[in-house]
């Protein structure tokens, strides 16, 4: 994410003819999406690892089953916010960088931040699910971008799709703009795949 933001700078300072209003609604939708990839991979790992490496059953050993997955779903979640709020603060940066292009605000850096962890759950609920480390890898990115594909045949419910629903709320929360229904449908499908990983988590085996 850090990299995007430096090549982004690089682009603008060497491109005159981009304009210079404006430049944060034109490269916040962007670094957002990617911020909830990235979190959606990473959160996927963050379940794929420690499966593999036989980290939970370690756990359960000392703790029940649910409490040592919803610990590390916790824990995955406020690592993924931190990192935002990290690239937040950069994306802020970055505006002051280019010469007042836009500047630091804490509804964007606040907007990283949700957006980053929601990312996380989602790919760590998928990554409990699916248990295979290279297979998320491919599933978790295609679930955020599948509007794209099946855009003609889902019309018009396409906005109502997990990645829709997060990044209209955190393309609005960016600018301090209510987005309420965006905020509740995303967390309605955060709800929905954590009860999913849950009973999957609770009825599969670990070995």
């Amino acid at each position: 994410m850090l990299g995007f933001l430096g090549l982004l700078v690089a682009a603008v300072i060497t491109d005159s003819d981009v304009p210079s209003q404006n430049l944060d609604r034109t490269f916040l939708g962007p670094g957002l999406s990617l911020m909830l990839t990235v979190a959606a991979v990473v959160g996927s790992f963050a379940f794929t690892s420690d499966y593999r490496a036989g980290a939970f059953s370690r756990r359960v050993l000392l703790f029940q089953r649910h409490a040592a997955l919803v610990a590390r779903g916790t824990t995955t979640t406020l690592a993924a916010s931190f990192t935002g709020v990290v690239v937040g603060l950069a994306f802020g940066l970055s505006g002051t960088i280019l010469g007042g292009a836009w500047h630091m605000s804490v509804q964007a850096v606040l907007a990283f931040a949700g957006i980053a962890g929601m990312g996380a759950l989602w790919g760590f609920a998928l990554g409990s699910l699916i248990r295979n480390h290279l297979v998320t890898l491919f599933v978790v990115p295609f679930s955020l971008v599948l509007q794209e594909f099946l855009a003609d045949s889902l019309k018009p419910t396409e906005a109502w799709l997990f990645a829709v629903q997060a990044s209209d709320w955190a393309s609005h929360a960016a600018f301090n703009i209510p987005a309420s229904g965006s905020f509740l449908g995303a967390a309605g499908w955060l709800l929905v795949v954590s009860v999913a990983a849950s009973w999957a988590f609770l009825e599969r085996d670990l070995a």
